[in-house]
Protein backbone atom coordinates (compact mmCIF):
# COMPACT_ATOMS: atom_id res chain seq x y z
CA UNK A 1 0.00 0.00 0.00
CA UNK A 2 1.25 3.48 -0.86
CA UNK A 3 1.24 5.79 2.15
CA UNK A 4 2.55 8.86 0.33
CA UNK A 5 -0.70 10.81 0.83
CA UNK A 6 -0.58 10.02 4.56
CA UNK A 7 3.03 11.18 4.77
CA UNK A 8 2.05 14.42 3.04
CA UNK A 9 -0.86 14.74 5.47
CA UNK A 10 1.52 14.18 8.36
CA UNK A 11 3.76 16.94 7.03
CA UNK A 12 0.69 19.22 7.19
CA UNK A 13 0.05 18.38 10.86
CA UNK A 14 -2.67 15.75 10.30
CA UNK A 15 -2.89 13.63 13.41
CA UNK A 16 -5.27 11.32 11.54
CA UNK A 17 -2.58 10.56 8.94
CA UNK A 18 -0.02 10.13 11.71
CA UNK A 19 -2.26 7.48 13.30
CA UNK A 20 -2.67 5.67 9.96
CA UNK A 21 1.12 5.52 9.59
CA UNK A 22 1.54 4.47 13.20
CA UNK A 23 -0.87 1.55 12.88
CA UNK A 24 0.63 0.57 9.52
CA UNK A 25 4.23 0.38 10.75
CA UNK A 26 4.33 0.03 14.55
CA UNK A 27 3.95 -3.75 14.57
CA UNK A 28 6.80 -4.45 12.16
CA UNK A 29 8.96 -1.85 13.84
CA UNK A 30 8.32 -3.45 17.24
CA UNK A 31 9.38 -6.85 15.86
CA UNK A 32 12.58 -5.37 14.46
CA UNK A 33 13.46 -3.56 17.70
CA UNK A 34 12.53 -6.52 19.91
CA UNK A 35 14.84 -8.70 17.82
CA UNK A 36 17.70 -6.37 18.75
CA UNK A 37 16.98 -5.59 22.40
CA UNK A 38 15.15 -8.75 23.56
CA UNK A 39 13.06 -6.69 25.97
CA UNK A 40 9.34 -6.11 25.59
CA UNK A 41 9.24 -2.86 27.56
CA UNK A 42 12.39 -1.43 25.97
CA UNK A 43 11.15 -2.33 22.48
CA UNK A 44 7.83 -0.58 23.18
CA UNK A 45 9.67 2.50 24.51
CA UNK A 46 11.91 2.68 21.45
CA UNK A 47 8.95 2.32 19.06
CA UNK A 48 7.14 5.08 20.95
CA UNK A 49 10.21 7.31 20.89
CA UNK A 50 10.65 6.64 17.17
CA UNK A 51 7.13 7.88 16.45
CA UNK A 52 7.63 10.88 18.72
CA UNK A 53 10.64 11.78 16.57
CA UNK A 54 8.55 11.27 13.45
CA UNK A 55 5.92 13.69 14.77
CA UNK A 56 8.54 16.20 15.90
CA UNK A 57 10.35 16.11 12.54
CA UNK A 58 7.25 15.64 10.38
CA UNK A 59 7.92 18.66 8.17
CA UNK A 60 11.36 17.38 7.19
CA UNK A 61 10.20 13.93 6.04
CA UNK A 62 10.67 13.32 2.33
CA UNK A 63 7.45 11.77 1.02
CA UNK A 64 9.37 10.45 -2.02
CA UNK A 65 11.75 8.39 0.11
CA UNK A 66 10.99 5.10 1.85
CA UNK A 67 9.12 5.92 5.06
CA UNK A 68 9.79 2.41 6.35
CA UNK A 69 13.56 2.90 5.94
CA UNK A 70 13.27 6.25 7.68
CA UNK A 71 11.50 4.65 10.66
CA UNK A 72 13.90 1.74 10.92
CA UNK A 73 16.93 4.04 10.79
CA UNK A 74 15.55 6.18 13.63
CA UNK A 75 14.83 3.12 15.76
CA UNK A 76 18.22 1.57 14.96
CA UNK A 77 19.92 4.77 16.16
CA UNK A 78 17.82 4.73 19.32
CA UNK A 79 18.80 1.10 19.99
CA UNK A 80 22.50 1.92 19.57
CA UNK A 81 22.15 4.99 21.82
CA UNK A 82 20.41 2.84 24.42
CA UNK A 83 23.16 0.20 24.34
CA UNK A 84 25.83 2.86 24.71
CA UNK A 85 24.06 4.32 27.74
CA UNK A 86 23.71 0.88 29.28
CA UNK A 87 27.38 0.10 28.74
CA UNK A 88 28.31 3.23 30.69
CA UNK A 89 25.97 2.35 33.57
CA UNK A 90 27.62 0.60 36.56
CA UNK A 91 24.40 -1.30 37.19
CA UNK A 92 24.63 -2.72 33.69
CA UNK A 93 28.19 -3.88 34.38
CA UNK A 94 26.87 -5.77 37.42
CA UNK A 95 24.12 -7.22 35.24
CA UNK A 96 26.69 -8.42 32.71
CA UNK A 97 28.70 -10.08 35.47
CA UNK A 98 25.56 -11.71 36.85
CA UNK A 99 24.26 -12.86 33.47
CA UNK A 100 27.64 -14.33 32.61
CA UNK A 101 27.21 -16.68 35.58
CA UNK A 102 23.79 -17.75 34.25
CA UNK A 103 24.86 -18.74 30.73
CA UNK A 104 22.81 -21.37 29.01
CA UNK A 105 23.96 -23.28 25.93
CA UNK A 106 22.13 -20.88 23.60
CA UNK A 107 23.79 -17.89 25.24
CA UNK A 108 27.25 -19.37 24.78
CA UNK A 109 26.98 -18.86 21.02
CA UNK A 110 26.35 -15.12 21.50
CA UNK A 111 29.24 -14.93 23.99
CA UNK A 112 31.53 -16.66 21.50
CA UNK A 113 30.54 -14.14 18.82
CA UNK A 114 31.60 -11.28 21.09
CA UNK A 115 34.81 -13.10 22.01
CA UNK A 116 35.58 -13.63 18.33
CA UNK A 117 34.94 -9.96 17.69
CA UNK A 118 37.38 -8.89 20.39
CA UNK A 119 40.02 -11.32 19.06
CA UNK A 120 39.58 -9.99 15.53
CA UNK A 121 39.77 -6.42 16.80
CA UNK A 122 43.03 -7.15 18.61
CA UNK A 123 44.49 -8.78 15.49
CA UNK A 124 43.34 -5.87 13.34
CA UNK A 125 44.87 -3.32 15.75
CA UNK A 126 48.27 -4.91 15.10
CA UNK A 127 47.99 -3.72 11.49
CA UNK A 128 47.81 -0.11 12.62
CA UNK A 129 50.91 2.02 13.00
CA UNK A 130 51.99 2.42 16.64
CA UNK A 131 50.70 6.03 16.65
CA UNK A 132 47.32 5.06 15.11
CA UNK A 133 46.91 2.28 17.64
CA UNK A 134 47.79 4.57 20.54
CA UNK A 135 45.33 7.24 19.39
CA UNK A 136 42.59 4.68 18.72
CA UNK A 137 42.98 3.09 22.16
CA UNK A 138 43.10 6.44 23.96
CA UNK A 139 40.02 7.79 22.19
CA UNK A 140 37.79 4.80 21.49
CA UNK A 141 38.69 2.45 24.31
CA UNK A 142 39.63 4.81 27.12
CA UNK A 143 37.20 7.60 26.14
CA UNK A 144 39.78 10.39 26.15
CA UNK A 145 38.74 13.39 24.05
CA UNK A 146 40.69 14.54 21.01
CA UNK A 147 41.79 17.83 22.67
CA UNK A 148 43.09 15.90 25.70
CA UNK A 149 44.98 13.49 23.46
CA UNK A 150 46.49 16.42 21.54
CA UNK A 151 47.85 17.87 24.79
CA UNK A 152 49.02 14.49 26.08
CA UNK A 153 50.84 13.55 22.84
CA UNK A 154 51.86 17.10 21.92
CA UNK A 155 50.36 16.93 18.42
CA UNK A 156 47.67 18.88 16.55
CA UNK A 157 44.03 17.88 16.92
CA UNK A 158 43.68 17.58 13.14
CA UNK A 159 46.48 15.01 13.13
CA UNK A 160 44.54 13.00 15.68
CA UNK A 161 41.34 13.20 13.60
CA UNK A 162 43.29 12.07 10.51
CA UNK A 163 44.91 9.16 12.38
CA UNK A 164 41.56 8.10 13.88
CA UNK A 165 39.85 8.22 10.50
CA UNK A 166 42.56 6.09 8.91
CA UNK A 167 42.55 3.65 11.83
CA UNK A 168 38.76 3.29 11.78
CA UNK A 169 38.72 2.60 8.03
CA UNK A 170 41.44 -0.04 8.36
CA UNK A 171 39.84 -1.70 11.39
CA UNK A 172 36.40 -1.87 9.75
CA UNK A 173 37.99 -3.42 6.67
CA UNK A 174 39.96 -5.95 8.72
CA UNK A 175 37.05 -6.93 10.97
CA UNK A 176 34.70 -7.18 8.02
CA UNK A 177 31.02 -8.01 8.00
CA UNK A 178 31.46 -10.42 10.92
CA UNK A 179 32.08 -7.73 13.48
CA UNK A 180 30.40 -4.77 11.86
CA UNK A 181 27.50 -4.66 14.36
CA UNK A 182 29.79 -4.81 17.39
CA UNK A 183 32.20 -2.33 15.82
CA UNK A 184 29.48 0.21 15.01
CA UNK A 185 27.94 -0.28 18.43
CA UNK A 186 31.10 0.49 20.37
CA UNK A 187 33.24 2.70 18.17
CA UNK A 188 31.12 5.02 15.99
Amino acid sequence: MDYKKHIEGLQNNSYKDFRVLYYAYAGNLYGFVFGLVKSNSLAKDIVQETFIKVWTNRRNIDANQSFKSYLFKISQNLVVDNFRKQMANPVFENYLDYSEELFTENDIEQHIDFDMFTKRLEMAKHKLTPRQREIFELNKEQGISVPEIAVRLNIHEQTIYNQLSTAMRLLKKEIGIFGFFFFSLFFN
